[in-house]
Parts: C-alpha cells; sequence; structure tokens
C-alpha cells in the first residue's frame, strides 16, 4: 500500500513529503511528513466500500457543514490503481480518554451541532437495522463470529426481536445525515474537539450517534454517566424527548452487534486482532442486559 500513498503524493503535487503508516481499519491511512512536520493525513480507501459518488457526497457534505471543528480535505479524490485515496488536514492532538464524561459532553454537542446540516439529499449509505445487524450487513454477519455458541446467537436474535419492534414504534423525525461513527478514536482533542473520519456518515436517526460515540464502552459500569454526559452536551444544542432518551439503549445494542460484524469480518486488521478475543462474550453480555430490560 505504500507504492499507492507514494503515487497519490505524486499525483496531488505534494514533493518532498514521505508518506508514515499509521494504520488498517476500515481503510489505510498514512501520516504525511514534510522535513519532520505532519501535515496530512492520507486516506486510502478499500477497494468496494465505497463509490466515488458517495465519495464525493462525503465531501459535499464536509463542504455545507459550519460551526464544526473538523479535519478538513485539501485534494480531491485521487484514483490509483483502482482505490480512491483523499487527503486531509493532519489535526495535532490527542484522542480523549475512555470513560470520560468530560469527553463524552463535547461528543453530544459535536454531534448536535452536525445534525443541523442533516437533511441533505446526497448519495450515502443508509444505516438501518438490516444493514447494521443483518445477515447481509455491509460490516459484515455477526452470526458468524467463532466465540459464539447456538445458545448466544439465539440470545442475540431474541433482542434484536425486540428493538426491531421498539424502532418500529419509535415516531421521531430526528433523521438524516449522521457521522455514524462519531467514537472516541475519531475525535481529536487540542483545546477544542475536531471530529474525523466521516467515512462512515450516512442516513440513521440522530441518537444514533450516541451509540456509536459510546462505542466499546457499552458494558462499562459507568454506561449511565456517560449517556446522560452525552445527553446535557447535545442539549446545549437542540432538545432531546423522553422518547429519544428512551430508545438510546435499543441503538447501543445495534451498534454493539453491528461491531460484532465488524470484529469478526475484518480479521486482517491490526487493530481487531488487538480486540477480537473475547468481544462476542462481552457482546453477548449486552445483549443479556437489554432481553433483561424488557422483560
Amino acid at each position: 500500500m505504500i507504492k499507492i500513498a507514494e503515487k497519490a503524493l505524486e499525483k496531488a503535487g505534494f514533493k518532498d513529503c514521505t508518506p508514515v503508516f499509521h494504520q488498517t481499519s476500515e481503510n489505510t491511512t498514512y501520516i504525511i511528513i514534510k522535513e519532520n512536520v505532519p501535515l496530512y493525513t492520507l486516506r486510502i480507501s478499500r477497494k468496494g466500500y465505497r463509490t466515488r459518488s458517495q465519495l464525493e457526497s462525503e465531501l459535499e457534505w464536509l463542504s455545507m457543514i459550519k460551526g464544526v471543528s473538523y479535519a478538513q480535505p485539501v485534494s480531491r479524490i485521487l484514483e490509483i490503481e483502482g482505490y480512491f485515496c483523499v487527503f486531509f488536514r493532519y489535526i495535532e492532538g490527542k484522542m480523549p480518554e475512555y470513560n470520560d464524561e468530560w469527553a463524552l459532553y463535547n461528543i453530544g454537542k459535536t454531534a448536535a451541532l452536525l445534525h443541523r446540516f442533516a437533511y441533505a439529499d446526497l448519495d450515502r449509505p443508509v444505516w438501518s437495522m438490516e444493514n447494521m445487524t443483518g445477515k447481509k450487513g455491509i460490516w459484515g454477519d455477526w452470526r458468524e463470529n467463532t466465540e459464539l455458541s447456538q445458545e448466544d446467537i439465539d440470545l442475540t436474535e431474541r433482542a434484536l426481536s425486540i428493538a426491531e419492534n421498539n424502532i418500529r414504534s419509535y415516531d421521531s423525525k430526528k433523521y438524516g445525515l449522521i457521522h455514524a461513527d462519531l467514537r472516541i478514536t475519531n475525535i481529536i482533542e487540542n483545546g477544542k474537539y475536531y471530529a474525523i473520519d466521516f467515512d462512515d456518515c450516512g442516513y440513521g436517526y440522530f441518537i444514533q450517534d450516541l451509540a456509536s460515540a459510546l462505542s466499546f464502552m457499552e458494558n462499562s459500569q459507568n454506561i449511565e454517566a456517560l449517556k446522560n454526559a452525552w445527553f446535557m452536551g447535545y442539549e446545549t444544542i437542540s432538545a432531546l424527548c423522553d422518547e429519544d432518551k428512551e430508545i438510546a439503549d435499543t441503538f447501543i445494542l445495534l451498534r454493539r452487534i453491528q461491531l460484532l460484524a465488524w470484529v469478526t469480518s475484518h480479521t486482517d486488521s491490526e487493530y481487531v486482532r488487538g480486540i477480537r478475543t473475547g468481544f462476542g462474550k462481552e457482546s453477548v453480555k449486552t445483549a443479556l442486559r437489554f432481553v433483561n430490560k424488557y422483560i
């Protein structure tokens, strides 16, 4: 992939720069260095994950957003040997800590600011229950996780059935373009909070951005305080009703099972290799707690 990065630099006209591998997750990213100073982040999209039209829509949405700090694109979409590449401005800073209520407060505020621009009509994926947790989900099929017993699968399916009923009765107009992956690792703190990695932005309920903010924290003993912190941050910008807050646990469940599908299908990712052991069984705990809530 380094050759793709080097060709992208040449095509973009960024001279005397060096690509330094950062990580492979859904996509592969490089930090672009010049004279020992990081200038850009290069995102090389996984083949087949996004169409050119979808990537153009992502950049179009970014151009509409005001009042939110984010990593701005500094190039058009470049196609190198079938890979779509985009350069973004490098943001100096640190990732917030997990289980930090102040971070969740600020992420909630960021989400509400983004949702002011949610009604654009663009070519982006729909984060429906089927696309998140179905057998042909965008991130794969969680049922293929080898840690799960048939009993685990049955319990999780029961939880998803309850979730489906809850969503069916959720009568909300708070729906539109959302970040859809506004988790701790996609936030950079540097005096203010920057949102990065809009690659999964798509259509969903606004409250789904709470669920993504709580990624990998679904079983935290501090979960209620983290949820409330996000609510408080969000409500500095936009109101939430009791129904919005009540449905939150449903989308937290869906997000966790979506992540289980991602962990199951992305075994080539170094990040996934570091977290996959035990992830299936921990996800079943999330499903069990959800089922117990509705017994």
